[in-house]
């Protein structure tokens, strides 16, 4: 769980801050456009982790630190050590796959909150997310082709649920850099605002979201994960479980109650 006073998760990279019902997964290195280390990929689903056994928290919203972009992608100066041997790329790798699928399988909806940079592993980060709002000084890359990467096939997944196989292949093919509109466009992302509107754009969905039955969000998200077949071979029958918990849970009661009663719900997750 998480503890509003438990300081190695607010100042870590990433760093985990949770106001309200909204937990705050920030990427915290400014001094380098908040690119990822090993470490910090390997702290993601720790940190998920403990946001998924909160039940007061409701929605998450991945960030960069304020003013240094959202994340540059994986911090190359490692590389070196960390990507040394082909059993050592494979170990990144892996790792990478297991902060996004954290991030997908996370039961509260995840929301990227994207200005300045978002840069091949980060813009893989930002698809793992639900949904992505961006503000307008946003640029997205996939630089792969220029340091003879290979993308993991789940993390190309990811991509290809956002945008048609041609684009995809024009991204990792040219490694061009897409202006806000133009990630608009391809449908890398849901909403372009400008950049002073950002954090009132996702303050307001988060305020939405945060209004409404969390067993019924949780239940659409596994439905529409194994839909994608996003999830893993046990994704389905799990979203079939939670659909039936929301059937016999007390929020369910509820909404229909206030519903009748032309009143706002009162949702407590049961």
């Amino acid at each position: 769980m998480v503890d509003d006073n438990d300081t190695i998760a607010q100042s870590g990279n990433p760093a985990l801050i949770v106001e309200g019902a909204v937990a705050h997964l920030v990427l915290n290195a400014p001094e380098r456009r908040n690119a990822l280390t090993l470490a910090a990929w390997a702290r993601i689903p720790e940190l998920v982790s403990r946001i998924g056994q909160s039940p007061g928290i409701r929605a998450c919203i991945v960030k960069g630190m304020a003013g240094h972009g959202f994340c540059a992608g994986a911090d190359i100066s490692e590389f070196r050590d960390v990507r040394a041997t082909p059993d050592a790329a494979k170990h990144y790798d892996a790792v990478n796959v297991e902060a996004f699928r954290a991030l997908k399988t996370l039961p509260v909806p995840v929301i990227a909150a994207i200005e300045g940079a978002c840069l091949g592993g980060g813009l893989g980060l930002a698809l793992a997310c639900d949904i992505r709002i961006a503000a307008r000084s946003a640029f997205f890359s996939i630089p792969a082709a220029r340091l003879g990467l290979a993308y993991p096939p789940e993390a190309l997944g990811d991509l290809l649920q956002a945008i048609s196989p041609s684009r995809a292949k024009m991204l990792l093919f040219t490694g061009n850099k897409l202006s806000g509109e133009q990630a608009l466009d391809y449908g890398l992302i849901d909403e372009l605002v400008p950049d002073e509107a950002l954090d009132r754009r996702i303050e307001s969905l988060c305020e939405r979201i945060c209004a409404n039955a969390p067993l019924s969000l949780k239940a659409s998200k596994h439905a529409l994960n194994a839909l994608a077949d996003l999830s893993g071979s046990n994704a389905r029958e799990e979203a079939e479980r939670n659909a039936e918990i929301c059937i016999d849970s007390a929020d369910y009661a509820e909404g229909c109650k206030a519903f009748l009663e032309k009143r706002a719900p009162v949702f407590k997750g049961g």
